[in-house]
């Protein structure tokens, strides 16, 4: 989890990219419903992949609510922002990829450099649950992806909401919310993140666990 306030550089870029450079990677077709839908290729130069740097996200955050209930499934709030790492693995792990992954990010006081990275997560890294995760997401969910950075309402999202108090200042803080869009249940990454250091650094998360966290937060926002 990255802290807004904080300074973070990642050292080994360049050669754990070279390293693994000639091994293919695998991006599986989303399944699960996301807002934004989509993002104005002219958004910041077309840089945003993940987050609406640009929009309302107050409309969006009422256009996801509005298809969850429509579908009867549960709204989950990323709250997060384009340079933020973690929310691109999340992204990944919730759409069932695995193996080795390529993110484009950035730091908390440099948002508009951000860098490519190739990772791998190991041969040893126990991936049975990626498929089972990837359908709960898509069955059980509509997610909802709002930007608190280069935005001037993403954190009126946190007010709206009723999570302002909760919001640890930090990204991805991720939650679920009634069908009156109040906010029910965290996630809690600490305990479910992966991480190895050094020139092949990985950054994951523990499928088992990320799996048994969404099913707890979607039971609690039903019970409502």
């Amino acid at each position: 989890m990255l802290k807004i306030i904080a300074s973070i550089f990642f050292v080994g870029l360049l050669s754990s990219q070279s390293a693994c450079s000639e091994q293919p990677i695998s991006v599986r077709e989303k399944i699960h419903t996301s807002f934004p839908e989509k993002i104005d290729p002219q958004c910041n130069n077309g840089t945003a992949k993940l987050f609406d740097e640009c929009g309302d996200q107050v409309a969006l955050f009422n256009a996801a609510l509005a298809q969850a209930n429509q579908q009867r499934k549960i709204l989950l709030v990323e709250i997060g922002a384009e340079w933020c790492i973690w929310c691109h693995v999340f992204d990944a792990h919730i759409n069932g990829d695995t193996g080795r992954f390529r993110y484009t990010f950035g730091t908390p006081d440099q948002p508009d450099m951000r860098y490519t990275d190739t990772m791998s997560e190991g041969s040893d890294a126990d991936t049975s649950t990626a498929d089972e995760l990837r359908t709960f997401v898509a069955e059980n969910f509509i997610l909802v992806r709002i930007d608190v950075k280069e935005t001037p309402r993403g954190l009126d999202v946190l007010a709206l909401s009723n999570a302002i108090d909760k919001y640890p200042q930090a990204v991805p803080f991720v939650y679920v919310v009634d069908s009156r869009g109040q906010f029910v249940k965290a996630f809690n990454h600490e305990t479910v993140e992966t991480r190895r250091e050094g020139n092949d650094w990985y950054r994951g998360y523990d499928r088992v666990g990320l799996l048994k966290q969404l099913t707890e937060m979607h039971d609690a926002a039903t019970s409502k």
